[in-house]
């Protein structure tokens, strides 16, 4: 009886356990912020949202506001969340957005972390520069801008407090810019825009900096795919060692050359072999249509495979057994701890089909905020939608470890006391 009491026990740890670990991608680096120097910065466009939830730390003295005014080809609107403020505290911040259409939808969730530098490299910016193009130039309507290889500088300026002058020197702040626009509406030849806001005079003012590069477009047949994405992840993706991929709820979304997007659930390839070593892995997708081969990736996290406990067990009862009168032998059935683990699901819906947004009335949301880490619900009221920056209190994270080691702590108590009863029973 004992045997069974202390092997549940273990199965009942072992779950709650492993039920938290999940996989997330690798989150978005925001830099460029220093303290007591004025910032501002587009941190992500995301297509398809309209309002935003938040749950992590922000910066003290930042704060996140979203900005909606347009849809794009596929009916779609393309939000621009922005961070803004004056950094009081050096370090590194670990924040969540969860991007929601306007019925709740979520249509992606992104982990942010925002480094918060000492001491500003310079004191005001003059101008900035695209010294080199970034590699890709040429793209289908709908694409999202890669901007690998691209390096913008800037003029900037330092003081020196002996000779009481300012000296420019050139900087690369090639991190710390954005562009417009980042995914193409529009099948024309373009500039693309590069933004920098920083202060532009030694009094910390913010100043918007812009350059620019040049895009062409290249044209498809209407139905041919010019790129594929992972719309959706996997409803799992946490193994143990050894085990085989499982591709249930893996969605796929075609850009065609017209434009529209189709997702698909099958009709695709994905390596499905074992996967034998523990880490993140990146697991790749093909789609092939005439001949011409597309693919897209997502992660998954693989763990060490979980041992059996009931050795353990039988090694805890043979001692037991050994310091107490002898009794008679209990069944020798085995007992295993199962391992359940907890499905990451990314949420999405369908393209939205409403009418054409004209250029909404701005509004503000109100800037009080309850002293709690709780994801916190923003609800857009017209085109730009604030976020409080200060988040004091316990980590939504911190509850949930409190709550998992209660529950774990009240279980072994109740399965203690009801072998013990059970046990004096049988005597």
């Amino acid at each position: 009886m004992k045997k069974r009491i202390f092997s549940l026990l273990i199965a009942v740890v072992m779950v709650f356990l492993i039920l938290p670990v999940q996989s997330f991608a690798a989150p978005v680096e925001v830099k460029g912020a220093f303290v007591d120097q004025n910032f501002d910065t587009v941190i992500d466009t995301v297509l398809g949202a309209k309002t935003f939830s938040r749950s992590g730390d922000v910066p003290e003295g930042l704060k996140l506001s979203g900005t909606w005014a347009y849809k794009n080809t596929f009916g779609d609107y393309v939000f621009k969340m922005s961070l803004s403020g004056k950094p009081t505290k050096a370090g590194t911040y670990n924040f969540s957005v969860s991007y929601k259409k306007e019925d709740g939808t979520v249509v992606e969730k992104v982990d942010y972390t925002v480094i918060v530098g000492e001491k500003a490299p310079f004191v005001f910016v003059h101008s900035i520069n695209v010294d080199k193009w970034p590699d890709k130039t040429t793209y289908y309507l709908g694409d999202r801008v890669d901007l690998t290889g691209m390096k913008v500088s800037a003029v900037v300026f330092d003081y020196y407090p002996e000779e009481n002058i300012y000296k420019s020197r050139e900087m690369d702040v090639t991190e710390w810019c954005w562009v417009e626009p980042e995914i193409f509406t529009s099948d024309e030849p373009m500039d693309v825009k590069v933004y920098f806001r920083a202060p532009g005079d030694q009094y910390g003012n913010l100043q918007t900096f812009e350059s620019h590069f040049r895009v062409g477009f290249k044209y498809a047949n209407p139905e041919d795919v010019t790129r594929i994405e992972v719309y959706k992840a996997p409803e799992k993706t946490t193994y143990t060692v050894g085990e085989k991929l499982d591709t249930t709820g893996l969605t796929i979304r075609l850009h065609k050359g017209n434009g529209n997007a189709e997702d698909i659930t099958e009709g695709f390839t994905v390596d499905t072999t074992k996967l034998e070593e523990v880490g993140t892995k990146t697991v790749t997708v093909k789609y092939v249509q005439n001949n011409n081969e597309f693919t897209a990736t997502f992660d998954v996290k693989v763990e060490e495979k979980v041992e059996s406990s009931s050795s353990s067990s039988s090694e805890q009862e043979s001692s037991s057994s050994s310091s107490s009168e002898p009794v008679e032998e209990p069944s020798s059935s085995e007992s295993s701890s199962e391992v359940v683990e907890e499905p990451s699901s990314s949420e999405s819906s369908s393209e939205e089909s409403s009418e054409p947004v004209e250029e909404p009335v701005s509004s503000e949301e109100p800037s009080s905020e309850e002293s709690s880490s709780e994801e916190q619900e923003i609800v857009v009221v017209g085109d730009e939608v604030e976020e409080p920056s200060d988040d004091e209190g316990i980590p939504f994270w911190v509850w949930i470890i409190i709550g998992l080691l209660v529950l774990l702590i009240g279980s072994a108590v109740a399965l203690f006391i009801i072998g013990r009863k059970r046990i004096d029973d049988e005597y």
